[in-house]
């Protein structure tokens, strides 16, 4: 198997740090990614405050991702290009560059953002670590476009919703990509040996948010493990 990492998404203050450094020992391919977007920090469950996410990032040997969301996007290109943003910009760039974060989501509708192909180029070449950005409709264009060596790209047509996908295409070439799209400890089985089929060799990995969540929108660390045991086994 080429899996990569498996990306969980969306922890939150109430999940418990020492199972998931647990978790992180027995699975190295887990990958554990914070969501974080400055309208909705503190606001919904798996979206934790600044603060929250710092702590977070001190809590041991975790393979971390970031995830950044509606305004800390541009923010974060901003303070990226010009090395010298407004104290937002900065906080977003400081936050999405911390030491223990292994890689950075850029969650956008190129067709709405404020900032162009050429700044977004710019800012994932000026990191030393991967930058993902997702491959959906609202984004025609953009993968292909980035020239930077250290992009990636998620096949993300649900974008967090849970929503299965209908196919799981080939990768882009050059790229290493991942897929999402309503996989969780019930779906997994089915769509894992799909996606390896369609990558042919090529190195890839996977990422899910809501079908690994209780019903109160907290992480289930259950339904985490079984995910990653999943991973080694089909």
């Amino acid at each position: 198997m080429n899996l990569i990492s498996c990306t969980l998404t969306g922890i939150d203050r109430k999940t418990d740090l020492a199972r998931v450094a647990q978790l992180s020992t027995t699975f190295p391919q887990a990958e554990f990614a914070i969501l974080f977007s400055p309208e909705r920090s503190g606001q919904q469950n798996r979206f934790p405050t600044v603060q929250q996410i710092h702590t977070l990032l001190t809590a041991g040997p975790i393979k971390w991702a970031i995830h950044l969301c509606g305004r800390a996007v541009p923010d974060f290109i901003r303070g990226a290009v010009s090395g010298e943003g407004s104290g937002e910009d900065q906080e977003v760039f400081r936050l999405a560059t911390h030491p223990a974060v292994s890689r950075i989501q850029l969650n956008f509708a190129f067709r709405r953002a404020t900032f162009s192909l050429s700044e977004l180029d710019s800012a994932i070449q000026s990191l030393a670590i991967p930058v993902i950005t997702q491959e959906h409709r609202a984004n025609e264009g953009v993968s292909l476009a980035i020239k930077a060596p250290n992009h990636q790209v998620l096949f993300d047509a649900s974008g967090g919703r849970g929503i299965e996908a209908a196919e799981w295409l080939p990768p882009l070439n050059g790229k290493i990509c991942g897929f999402a799209g309503g996989l969780g400890p019930e779906t997994l089985s089915g769509a894992l040996p799909a996606i390896k089929h369609a990558c042919a060799g090529q190195p890839f990995w996977i990422d899910m948010e809501t079908r690994i969540r209780d019903r109160d929108d907290w992480l289930d660390l259950d339904a985490c493990e079984r995910v990653l045991e999943i991973t080694q086994t089909t």
